[in-house]
């Protein structure tokens, strides 16, 4: 493979596939990574006046919730993501010992959606509800479980049914209600899980990627030889095809999002 502009052309391809091919790699071997932070300074959150992020925020505050926080959660080498970041605004019920946070998705669906109610337990345990998918709850000290819903009256009554079998059954909520208190358990439990996550995407997405690109470079590898001009040309453009395909997945989600969200503002 002496000619210069093969060679360059397999650099292309190796910078293209190897944008999201890597942090997969990363990730199928168990390196994603989950951390948080923020402040439990409310004024963020009192200041934000974006139209799918209210549709959250005042159901919330109509169910007795008060904001106490605003951050972020990320997971480094997440499927073939360098870092899946989400900003976060939290909130906390003391009647109920529950918090409930608030997270944007990340471009290029950007936007506010996912929504989780909280208990954090004495011992260190952790449930969570959210209203992005139906989840049965699991077992452990570490239990998630949702329904897709936009109501979120209904998602905390089905928290707050959880909550009570495992309070009678002898667990004890944390009372303190500080954000902290909430950071600090799902960096807990959420870094284990992202890793186990990490390694199903990063797996899959090598996986089903490679067959793609095995499958279409065998023609031009057949035809022309593995060093010639068509090979890397082919993974290029199929690397661009992919990618602009998943974008605009992303894309069409968001909007559907967005005209789910005006639905329900309006009614």
């Amino acid at each position: 493979m002496d000619d210069p502009t093969t060679i360059v052309l397999w650099g292309v391809a190796a910078l293209l596939l190897g944008w999201t091919w890597v942090p997969a790699l990363i990730a199928g071997l168990g390196g994603s990574r989950y951390a948080n932070g923020g402040t439990d300074d409310p004024s963020a959150l009192d200041a934000a006046n974006e139209p799918d992020y209210r549709l959250w925020a005042d159901q919330l505050l109509s169910l007795g919730y008060a904001p106490i926080g605003a951050g972020f959660m990320r997971l480094s080498f997440h499927g073939s993501d360098w870092r899946y970041e989400t900003k976060v605004r939290a909130f906390y019920s003391r009647a109920k010992q529950t918090y409930a946070f608030v997270q944007k998705l990340p471009r290029p669906l950007d936007v506010w959606w996912l929504t989780m109610f909280a208990t954090v337990w004495r011992d260190g345990g952790l449930l969570l509800t959210g209203n992005g998918q139906d989840e049965a709850p699991g077992e452990g000290e570490y239990v998630v479980q949702g329904m897709e819903s936009m109501d979120l009256t209904a998602v905390e009554a089905l928290h707050a049914g959880q909550r009570d079998r495992l309070t009678a059954a002898g667990q004890k909520p944390e009372t303190d209600g500080q954000f902290e208190t909430l950071l600090a358990a799902t960096e807990r439990h959420s870094g284990r899980a992202a890793r186990h996550l990490g390694i199903k995407l990063g797996q899959s997405y090598l996986i089903a990627h490679g067959m793609i690109h095995a499958f279409a470079t065998f023609p031009a590898v057949y035809i022309r030889g593995l060093t010639d001009w068509a090979v890397p040309v082919v993974n290029i453009a199929l690397g661009l095809l992919l990618g602009l395909s998943e974008y605009l997945a992303k894309h069409r989600a968001a909007v559907v999002m967005r005209q789910k969200i005006r639905a329900a503002s309006v009614r």
